[in-house]
């Protein structure tokens, strides 16, 4: 690509007294994806080839080793300043390795798992899939028992070539299973099929991949070199991402008591609550979404006793996200789902509010000794379930029409997980909107394919990580303060 440079020194590898950078955390989907391919795709679209605030700005990017995930295959992508000043280094936590050992038997045990679920266990997104996926079921069933009959009424009536044909036909079928396992099943859907199935045999790599995203999420904190940290994930990459931003500020939120951080984070609370009454005023969401920001900012400009920055996360982007579907993937059924949600075991936007005594309502406590279940006490912090108190959370998906479609592994997520979550339905690249979960980074389109009203996929992306936007770090610039000190 125009301006790529690989191997050239970048100008920042030593901190500054002041975090100059920001950093963008891509976490691939499902798959044997190859390192860093996912990245330089993702690099292309939003730096790149992006028209940004300065057309006339002559853009590069520098490959550096990856100090922060510990993997060789990896590296970091650092961008030369943009028209503000601003650098963004790229990295990708790439996890594909941490899930060998896929077997076939781990997909069919799944699918026949979600195929045999009552219809009212299903969520109406999946409906027209779980159809196909038991007409599929049954119509294997008869053609294996109309083999297996043929091969026993042909041995009683001592047609030989009969029963031939019919073993010919199952090797046939067998060879066609083995071949797609191999190119497909196995790979890919076995990828999802474990991680989103919590067997015994499953909790070791699940583990794995969530403690070691957490672990590159707390050393970009560590580095000192960023004020601002994005999570994206395509894909199944989204349901981690999600997870490892929900686990890691469970580690920290008991930190967030300094007294600079109870205005915005009550303001917050108050923002959370009208959009809570009426999730469709455009007025109460912008009024949320400033309120995030502001409760981001606060923390961001604290650190703890170790002097790591509290929280620096701003935005978690999602594309393709199976999350879409979370009432069936990640319970057993829609009651369980919000029983989930609801002993904070599952974070929503805005968080779930818990109720005190008088019928207060606040996802915040005190962490005062024998003051936790007084709503006024003080110093309070978000509950272990609020990240989304200071993280936007943005959602691309393209629309479904049929099975074929559109997305039908990603979809919105807002009705699941609250309305404080942006969906943005995007046009696919392709002529026909077949099959588009994995052209969420094309950069060079065809005719796009769905309602003119969406968005192109492209712009969509660039405008949710917002690289070029100074009101993002214009505040970011100054001494942090420790726990415990007003800003």
């Amino acid at each position: 690509a125009q301006g790529l440079t690989r191997g050239a020194l970048a100008d920042d590898d030593h901190p500054s007294p002041q975090p100059t950078k920001q950093a963008v955390l891509l976490i691939h989907g499902i798959g044997e994806q190859r390192p860093m391919s996912t990245l330089w795709r993702l690099v292309e679209l939003v730096w790149l080839k992006a028209p940004g605030r300065s057309p006339e700005l002559d853009r590069k990017v520098y490959s550096e080793p990856d100090e922060i995930s510990g993997v060789f295959e990896l590296r970091r992508l650092s961008t030369n300043a943009n028209a503000d000043g601003k650098r963004t280094d790229f990295f990708e936590y790439y996890w594909a390795h941490l899930m060998s050992g896929n077997e076939l038997a781990d997909v069919l045990g799944w699918l026949s798992e979600l195929a045999l679920r009552p219809r009212s266990r299903v969520p109406p997104t999946l409906h027209k899939a779980w159809f196909a996926l038991r007409v599929m079921l049954v119509a294997l069933t008869v053609f294996l028992g109309f083999l297996f009959m043929s091969v026993f009424a042909s041995g009683i009536a001592g047609l030989d070539h009969t029963i031939w044909v019919t073993i010919l036909a199952l090797l046939v079928l067998v060879g066609i299973v083995i071949y797609l396992d191999k190119a497909f099943i196995s790979p890919v859907l076995g990828d999802a099929a474990r991680y989103l199935r919590p067997d015994p045999k499953n909790i070791a790599c699940r583990q794995d991949i969530r403690a070691r995203g957490v672990e590159v999420l707390s050393a970009l904190h560590a580095s000192g070199k960023y004020d601002r940290i994005l999570v994206v994930g395509h894909s199944l990459g989204g349901v981690i991402a999600y997870e490892i931003v929900c686990h890691y500020w469970a580690r920290v939120n008991r930190e967030m008591v300094a007294p600079g951080l109870q205005q915005p984070l009550a303001a917050a609370e108050r923002a959370g609550q009208a959009l809570r009454a009426d999730p469709e005023d455009q007025a109460a969401l912008d009024r949320w979404r400033a309120a995030q920001s502001a409760f981001a900012e606060a923390l961001r400009g604290h650190v703890d006793v170790t002097g790591k920055p509290l929280w620096l996360v701003t935005d978690l982007i999602t594309m393709g996200s199976p999350l879409t579907h979370a009432e069936t993937l990640l319970a057993d059924d829609p009651d369980d789902f919000r029983l989930m949600k609801e002993r904070r075991e599952l974070a929503t936007c805005p968080p779930f509010y818990e109720v005190f005594d008088g019928g207060v309502e606040r996802f915040s406590y005190c962490r005062r000794l024998g003051a936790a279940d007084d709503p006024a006490a003080e110093p309070r912090c978000p509950n272990n379930a609020a990240p989304f108190a200071a993280v936007r959370w943005t959602n691309l998906f393209f629309p479904m029409q049929g099975i074929m479609r559109g997305d039908l592994i990603g979809g919105p997520v807002r009705a699941a997980f609250g309305p404080g979550v942006e969906d943005i339905s995007v046009r696919a690249p392709r002529e026909g909107g077949w099959l588009p979960h994995m052209d969420y980074f094309e950069l060079e389109t065809g005719p796009h394919w769905g309602d003119p009203h969406w968005r192109d996929h492209r712009e969509a992306l660039r405008d949710a990580m917002a690289l070029e936007q100074p009101m993002i770090w214009e505040n970011a610039a100054r001494r942090p303060a420790r726990t415990g000190e007003a800003p």
